[in-house]
């Protein structure tokens, strides 16, 4: 007769053929059945089957049914464990039960008790072993997912910061474009005028070099995005940064009609960080100022003030302003209020960002149709 692998399996450990035999007579219609005639045999076969539920002999030569409880919970702590004891061994039962055993029969045992019992530990093995397994699926999808999680955490920052990046770039290609475009215009006038004296060009040729070397220097910053150490604070002239980026942007805001009134303070103004980073973030917007008082012709008010431990930089313009509304999203990723524009939403993101990391502020003030001002304070470095 061919034994069905799905039914469940029941391992019986006793050094009586007597017993033994007859257990593997009742249950084998509905059980597959596995004898042992000591612990040791039954040790290796628990290891090798992995039964649903054991009956063992309390007494036998060698190692007892105690001692075998104790090696089966070892290996199995769920396998239901039931216990076959002889008259007057009682106490040795309920022993049994503190160390693990799911029930005890006393011998000679009823053959129907004997099927209900061995039916119940059967079920209630196979029930803790399915919430076992389940347990461990959850476990597994849990871990699994939480890799996962943190491998798209760090795609989205990575892809960030290639945004980022992309926005950056934009900024000092910008200006350089711009004095491309101014170069090769006097390159042709040249041309029409020949014999004429050759235009100057060094001052818009050091621009592009300085936008050029900003493009560079970023591209530096990018690839080292992630890295465990950040670049070392060393000291770093606001002024001069505000006095080059509005040097840089001059083309660009004369080409689209728009006054600058500069007025940058004499000193240093000192403080410790990383020149690029305050660089894209005073560039990002003085850049947005320019653009937004472009449609109107307006002016563009630029100002770094020193105070006593601090300075600032204002940038006000005469654009199309923000409402209430607006205001409070514009330091959101992505928000822009240049619609159908080149806007891509980040520069004031990173701005916001950029000043934070040096331990400062940015305020914004703006009235609709009137204009907007942005203030920057950062701290200067003590002395």
């Amino acid at each position: 007769m061919t034994i069905s692998p799905d039914l469940p399996q029941v391992l019986v450990i006793d050094d009586e053929m007597g017993p033994r035999e007859s257990l593997r007579m009742l249950l084998k219609p509905n059980y597959q059945v596995h004898t042992a005639s000591s612990v040791e045999a039954g040790i290796k076969i628990l290891q090798e089957k992995h039964p649903d539920a054991v009956i063992s002999d309390i007494r036998m030569p060698g190692t007892n049914g105690i001692d075998g409880l104790r090696r089966i919970r070892e290996i199995d702590p769920h396998v239901a464990v039931i216990m076959l004891t002889g008259f007057g061994a009682l106490e040795t039962a309920q022993e049994a039960l503190r160390l693990g055993a799911n029930d005890y029969i006393s011998k000679p045992f009823d053959a129907r008790e004997m099927r209900d019992v061995i039916s119940r530990n059967v079920e209630r093995t196979r029930v803790q072993r399915t919430g076992e397994h389940a347990a461990a699926e959850i476990r597994e999808l849990n871990n699994r997912l939480l890799k996962e999680l943190a491998q798209k955490e760090r795609l989205a920052s990575l892809g960030q910061a290639s945004a980022e990046f992309v926005h950056d770039l934009g900024n000092p290609l910008t200006i350089v474009w711009g004095y491309v475009q101014l170069l090769a215009k006097k390159l042709e006038q040249q041309e029409k005028a020949p014999g004429t004296e050759s235009p100057t060009s060094a001052k818009e040729l050091n621009i592009i070099e300085q936008n050029v070397r900003l493009c560079r220097e970023l591209l530096t910053m990018w690839q080292s995005y992630g890295s465990v150490e950040a670049a070392p604070h060393k000291p770093i002239s606001v002024s001069a940064i505000v006095r080059e980026v509005v040097k840089g942007i001059g083309s660009i805001a004369t080409g689209n009609g728009v006054e600058l009134i500069v007025d940058i303070s004499e000193d240093p103004c000192t403080l410790m960080g990383e020149g690029v980073q305050v660089t894209r973030a005073i560039q990002n917007v003085i850049i947005n100022a320019v653009q937004a008082s472009a449609e109107k012709k307006g002016k563009v008010t630029i100002s770094c003030t020193r105070g006593d431990f601090y300075v600032d930089v204002r940038v006000e313009d005469t654009g199309t302003g923000m409402t209430a509304a607006q205001i409070p999203k514009i330091f959101e990723p992505y928000f822009t209020t240049k619609q159908h524009k080149s806007g891509t939403g980040l520069g004031l993101y990173i701005t916001k960002k950029v000043v934070e990391d040096h331990n400062g502020s940015i305020k914004v003030d703006s009235t609709p149709e009137v204009g907007t001002t942005f203030t920057i304070r950062l701290p200067l470095a003590s002395k």
